[in-house]
């Protein structure tokens, strides 16, 4: 059983960015299922670099939107989406040191991404972005 189930009420409405967020949710439970087998560690290194990809062209299909739509909380979004990918980058700077993020550290991080950012941020940015198409 998946460890993060994707909800309909986590949809933004705009059918690019809820793809995306899918992806993300696929991402976690592929981690999760390895942890549950103890390969966790064993893919870590894959992810970070799969999450490095994600984040780089999520975000830049996420904030065209936002500049297309003159999203007031822009700038707001922005930062979260850079405090993302920096935490990404930390942790591949680690792991290009021989230091491993830990699988559970991983986990836990785009968990609560998915908990906070997705289901609040992106959320509201949805809602504004269905307003001024109507």
């Amino acid at each position: 059983m998946p460890l993060f189930i994707w909800k309909p009420s986590y949809d933004t409405g705009v059918p690019e960015i809820d793809h995306d967020h899918r992806l993300l949710v696929g991402l976690v439970n592929e981690l999760y299922e390895a942890m549950k087998q103890g390969h966790g560690y064993e893919i870590v290194e894959e992810l970070l670099d799969r999450l490095l990809d994600y984040a780089q062209r999520h975000f830049d299909t996420e904030e065209g939107f936002m500049r297309a739509g003159n999203y007031p909380k822009f700038a707001d979004h922005r930062a979260e989406h850079q405090r993302f990918y920096n935490d990404i980058q930390t942790m591949d700077a680690r792991r290009r040191s021989g230091r491993l993020p830990l699988s559970t550290e991983m986990l836990d991080f785009l968990c609560d991404w998915l908990r906070t950012h997705v289901s609040t941020s992106d959320k509201d940015m949805g809602r504004y972005l269905q307003r001024i198409q109507s």
